[in-house]
């Protein structure tokens, strides 16, 4: 930990994001001082591998593992109280729909368990955001339009938009149009070129979707996630990238 949270630092990050999948088995402690060694805020907290690794989904058709999976969650709510109130996010933890009998029976388990989810998560302070993610990694919640619609209806300080500009190149999502049009709700934005790459212009267009998030006054993290080769020294390439093209708006 020590190492990483000190190589973002020498690239020029300010902050990091945890990837955790049972926040009980997470030093809190080491990453409060790794944190506060190299001047580091945590941006906010990957939960995909209660899914990849324990099986919980939030949209289960097993009402157990629902209620395990929110429990979890909750769990992530609580660990982000102790880093400084990151956002936490729903990725990969939402399943298929195949993990319910029909996607009907899904979307009212995925419901139910923001039901759940939302009213500690707002005691506690703490963003939940959902991911608009794409069609090689799930059937659900893919159209930042539709992702934006399913948060609303909750009215819930405490749940936001997260897009991916990995997710958006897959789906062919004009990524200029679903920032103007979900500006009110997105919270985190992920940066990663075509097959989760590190960014360099041949691909995806950056600099229109950081001119979209400058021009709605975007101020939520960046957060590059994308191999850590090739190239090599990806990391300090792609933020090096970005920079050139931050400069440049």
């Amino acid at each position: 930990m020590e190492k990483t949270f000190r190589q973002a630092a020498e690239i020029g990050f300010n902050a990091v994001q945890l990837t955790v999948n049972r926040p009980s088995e997470v030093d809190i402690q080491a990453v409060i001082k790794s944190a506060d060694q190299f001047k580091l805020n945590v941006a906010s907290i990957a939960t995909g591998r209660g899914y990849t690794v324990d099986h919980l989904c939030l949209g289960s058709g097993d009402e157990e593992n629902r209620r395990g999976a929110v429990q979890r969650m909750k769990d992530h709510v609580k660990l982000s109280t102790q880093l400084g109130n990151p956002f936490v996010v729903v990725g990969a933890i939402r399943g298929w729909s195949s993990d319910s009998p029909t996607k009907d029976i899904y979307v009212e388990q995925f419901t139910r368990s923001f039901e759940d989810l939302l009213p500690y998560a707002e005691q506690h302070e703490v963003t939940i955001i959902l991911e608009a993610n794409d069609h090689l990694e799930t059937d659900m919640y893919l159209d930042p339009t539709e992702t934006a619609n399913f948060i609303r209806k909750f009215h819930s300080p405490s749940f936001k938009l997260h897009l991916d500009t990995m997710h958006l190149w897959n789906e062919k999502i004009e990524t200029c149009d679903c920032i103007y049009e979900q500006r009110d709700l997105i919270a985190q934005v992920d940066i990663s070129d075509a097959n989760r790459m590190a960014p360099d212009g041949e691909h995806y267009n950056f600099q229109c979707c950081l001119k979209a998030l400058h021009e709605i006054g975007f101020d939520g993290p960046l957060v590059f996630e994308y191999r850590p080769s090739p190239p090599d020294h990806a990391a300090k390439i792609g933020y090096n990238y970005i920079a050139k093209c931050l400069s440049q708006i």
